[in-house]
Order: structure tokens, then C-alpha cells, then sequence
């Protein structure tokens, strides 16, 4: 037999199957997201008619609900890149860098107390070294120059006893490491197309509850602080659609045991 709880408070677990624009095809299903919210609203839009005649004026003649699209509202608060992609409309590229040297290679100073780029990131800290184009004066960090290591940046002093000249052509020596990570390209996809999945349970009693959105178009239009005093959410928002084939946008199942 299956057993009805007196209440719901939910918990669980968030799944998506993004749309890809360049294959035509679902990417299948991504690892369990932790979600602060997994909401779908239906809509209605409500007619009436009313009387006026002057027996009953004002009452309702007749009235009839009409079904209006599903709305779904989901607040990721796991921090991948996929989510923060969702969040930024973007599109996902690979940032990869081999590791390697500077080996004396030319750098053409084209300002003075400008960040300046290296042409490589993740600039390692030791060796590194800055010397005239003859070689035979090295450059001091901290005093002519600063790096910004992780960027691969280097910003010269004008202000600096010996500093050298704009559009100096200078020797830079040093190491970089590999990079493997991500980057994403800001305001290219907006809107989002994906399945939805929520596999939970219902505190109250422990009974599973599952939700299957069939196809959804998404979108971001919320701000996202990365200076702010509190954990960020990537919250998405848009309709449910009903894809060919099915009959319904979305299911609910709660698989009670029986026994």
C-alpha cells in the first residue's frame, strides 16, 4: 500500500540535457547540480462573462479557464561552468595552454605604466628576468617592474631610477605553465534549451518525487555580484514547452513503495 504524508518539503537534486546548436542534438545528461529552487508554475488566464441585466448584475454568466504556457524557475547554486554559462548567455570555449620558456625572446616595450601582455598566462615566478636588448643591464621586479603572474602581465615604472624607454626592445627570460580550464564568451547564446530533471524526496516521510521537464527554453535576467556578501545562485527562468511526440511538457511521479 502507499502511504500520503500530511505535508511536502523537498529536497533534492538537479539534472539538465542541454540543446546544442551546432550538432542538432541533446548533449545528454550532465552530473547532479545542487539547486536552491526548481519551481514550475502553471498559468491560467481566466474569462468571464457578466451580467447586465438588472436582476443579477454583476454576476457571472459563465467563466472559463484557459490554459496558458507552464512556467519553470530554476536557482543553481553549484558553480560550474556550464551554470555560469547559463548565467551569462555564454558560449563555453577550452582556455588551454602548453607549458614552456622564454628563452631571451624579444619584448618590444610599447608603454610605460601600462599593463603590458606577455603572450602567455600562468607566468611562473622563478627565473623570470628582464634585460636591455645588449644584455648587460637586468631590470629589477619590484622596483622597474611588476607582474601580474596569473594574467601574464607586466607593467614597467616611468618613475623608476634606470627604467627603460618606451619602445625599448627588451630580452625577457623566463617559464609559463600549462593551462587546462575554460573560458566563456559572454552574451552569445541567449537563451537556453535543455531538458530538466529533479530527483528528490519528501522530508516529511522520506517518499521519492521526481520531476521531468521534456523540453524548456530558459533565459538569465538577473544580476550576478561577484563581490557579494552572500553565496551567488544562477537563477534561469522561462517556459516549458511541449516537444512533438508528447502530449504534455512535464510529468510528476511519486513512486510510493508498495507492499
Amino acid at each position: 500500500m502507499t502511504t500520503t504524508a500530511r505535508a511536502i518539503l523537498a529536497a533534492g537534486l538537479v539534472k539538465l540535457n542541454m540543446w546544442n546548436t551546432v550538432t542538432q542534438a541533446y548533449n545528454g545528461f550532465g552530473d547532479a547540480l545542487d539547486a536552491d529552487k526548481f519551481e514550475i508554475k502553471p498559468n491560467f488566464e481566466e474569462k468571464t462573462s457578466e451580467s447586465r441585466s438588472h436582476l443579477d448584475y454583476g454576476q457571472a454568466r459563465a467563466s472559463t479557464v484557459l490554459p496558458k504556457p507552464t512556467e519553470l524557475t530554476i536557482e543553481l547554486s553549484a558553480a560550474t561552468v556550464e551554470a555560469l554559462a547559463m548565467q551569462f548567455q555564454g558560449l563555453v570555449q577550452n582556455l588551454t595552454q602548453a607549458s614552456g620558456t622564454f628563452a631571451a625572446v624579444d619584448f618590444t616595450l610599447t608603454a610605460l605604466d601600462q599593463w603590458l601582455p606577455l603572450g602567455k598566462r600562468s607566468i611562473s615566478d622563478v627565473g623570470l628576468e628582464f634585460t636591455n636588448a645588449a644584455g648587460d643591464v637586468t631590470y629589477v621586479l619590484g622596483t622597474h617592474y611588476e607582474v601580474n603572474w596569473l594574467r601574464g602581465l607586466v607593467r614597467f615604472h616611468s618613475a623608476a631610477a634606470g627604467a627603460p624607454a618606451a619602445a625599448a626592445t627588451l630580452k625577457l627570460t623566463g617559464a609559463y605553465g600549462a593551462v587546462d580550464g575554460k573560458k566563456i564568451l559572454g552574451g552569445r547564446v541567449t537563451q537556453v534549451r535543455c531538458q530538466a530533471q529533479f530527483d528528490g524526496q519528501n522530508m516529511v516521510d522520506g517518499s521519492p518525487v521526481e520531476a521531468d521537464v521534456h523540453e524548456c527554453v530558459l533565459g538569465a535576467n538577473n544580476g550576478f555580484d561577484f563581490l557579494g556578501s552572500d553565496y551567488s545562485t544562477i537563477t534561469l527562468s522561462g517556459k516549458i514547452v511541449t516537444p512533438a511526440g508528447k502530449t504534455e511538457g512535464y510529468e510528476i511521479r511519486l513512486p510510493g513503495a508498495s507492499g
